[in-house]
């Protein structure tokens, strides 16, 4: 009796080859499957750094905007230092520094949340024109970058998102 192994032999070679096929195919799916993700991730991340930093830019405009509406404490003739309490609850110094003729404006910079965390620089600028009052706040919120031992918004960071907005009056 004769056995004959060249059936054997050349159909091993083959399921070899379709388990390697088949192997890289599964492989390059999850390879893909996870790039997606990745990017999906830094996607999400990025929106809620930018909603962050709205967030921080809108409370800059609201609290100044409360404050010289409620209190005027953005008179161009005295300093107000203690009326204006938002975010932290800290007191900025607001001294005005005067421009061109007629133009006021207050810098300052409140810190929102925990320590590093969201914080806006403001700017309300204060001007007079054939006497009428015009008054513009400028606010720039970020999702990060407090510093404590400044007292401002200058801490740089690679994932730092700025967001600003204005109002006028």
């Amino acid at each position: 009796m004769k056995i004959s192994l060249s059936k054997t032999k050349k159909s091993g070679g083959y399921t070899l080859l379709f388990a390697v096929l088949v192997t890289s195919l599964v492989l390059s799916i999850g390879i893909s499957i996870l790039n997606i993700s990745k990017k999906e991730f830094l996607l999400a991340t990025s929106a809620k750094d930018s909603s962050i930093a709205f967030y921080a830019a809108d409370s800059g405009v609201e609290c100044a905007a409360y404050g010289d509406q409620r209190y005027g404490t953005f008179s161009t003739t005295t300093d107000q230092r203690s009326t204006l309490r938002c975010g932290s609850g800290m007191s900025p110094i607001l001294s005005p520094t005067q421009g061109p003729a007629g133009v006021y404006k207050f810098n300052f910079s409140v810190k929102f949340g925990k320590e590093g965390e969201s914080c806006s620089n403001i700017t309300v600028t204060k001007e007079y024109v054939n006497d009428s009052l015009f008054t513009t706040i400028e606010s720039r919120g970020y999702n990060m970058g407090w510093n404590s031992g400044n007292s401002s918004c200058d801490v740089q960071g690679p994932k730092k998102v700025e967001r600003g907005l204005r109002l006028s009056y």
